[in-house]
């Protein structure tokens, strides 16, 4: 039983955890050849590539790719709903609070909802980019 007690604790942190600030997804962005700039919505974000941007997962978001000498590339990034984290989040909040079958299944939709406006119900795709620069004038 305090086992039980002690793993129930533990979810809830975690919990509580996950609903602080906006939760962001790193995009590791690599381009051949290597060195090229990345902005992110319109604000640089990387200087040389290889790296890593760090976005938060509420809205879709724009890459453009920048290197002298080459084609600007850009790619966007769409959030896609991962209902099924969401709900097993929701569900696992709902047991821990308790409250019996209704009480487990209203945490659940407030669990979900809350995860949809925090962004945490969602993950950006493509995970990674690997882009092939082009040459400026190549394609002429």
């Amino acid at each position: 039983m305090a086992r039980t007690l002690a793993v129930l604790a533990c979810l809830a942190g975690l919990l509580t955890l996950s609903a602080c600030g906006v939760p962001r997804q790193k995009i590791p962005v690599s381009t051949d050849p290597l060195g090229a700039t990345v902005y992110a919505d319109g604000e640089k974000t990387c200087a040389s590539t290889p790296c890593s941007v760090s976005l938060d997962r509420k809205s879709d978001h724009l890459l453009t790719i920048v290197k002298d000498g080459y084609e600007q590339e850009e790619v966007v990034l769409h959030r896609r709903f991962q209902p099924d984290k969401a709900l097993r989040d929701g569900v696992i909040s709902g047991m821990i609070l308790g409250g019996g079958p209704e009480g487990v299944a209203s945490r659940t939709a407030k669990e979900v909802d809350e995860q949809e406006r925090s962004g945490e119900a969602y993950v950006l795709e493509p995970s990674i980019v690997t882009i092939k620069l082009t040459p400026k004038g190549a394609g002429n």
